[in-house]
């Protein structure tokens, strides 16, 4: 009986723990950017609005895409992982809008991308 009692409670733990471990993913609507356009758009009062406006042609410069990217949205804005900069590269080789839904796990001020789609029109 006792052992039943301590494996039982042994496994209750790892199940707990488990369960908090696991993050769970996200769906982000916003506006796809390069980050250097983006860290600058940060800093005014709508950001996702300011940001609304940025071209597919400056986030697509050698020289902002070597930023990196990023979604903002409202007033925060992710920075996405290697995998989220391959992704938006690949986002922009056939999409002209910059409103997307980017899926992924955020992990503090970045984004593990899974993956990024165009923003259903409202």
């Amino acid at each position: 009986m006792r052992r039943l009692l301590i494996a039982t409670a042994a496994m209750s733990a790892v199940v707990f723990v488990g369960r908090f471990s696991m993050a769970a993913e996200e769906s982000v609507t916003g506006v796809l950017i390069d980050q250097a356009c983006g860290a600058k758009q940060m800093s005014k009062d709508d950001p996702e609005k300011a940001a609304s406006s940025h071209t597919k042609a400056c986030a697509t410069k050698e020289s902002c895409a070597a930023s990196g990217y990023a979604v903002i949205s409202g007033k925060k804005m992710w920075k996405f992982d290697e995998k989220g900069d391959k992704l938006a590269k690949d986002y922009f080789a056939s999409h002209d809008h910059t409103k997307v839904v980017v899926k992924g796990t955020e992990k503090g001020d970045t984004i593990q991308v899974t993956s990024i789609a165009e923003a259903p029109a409202k």
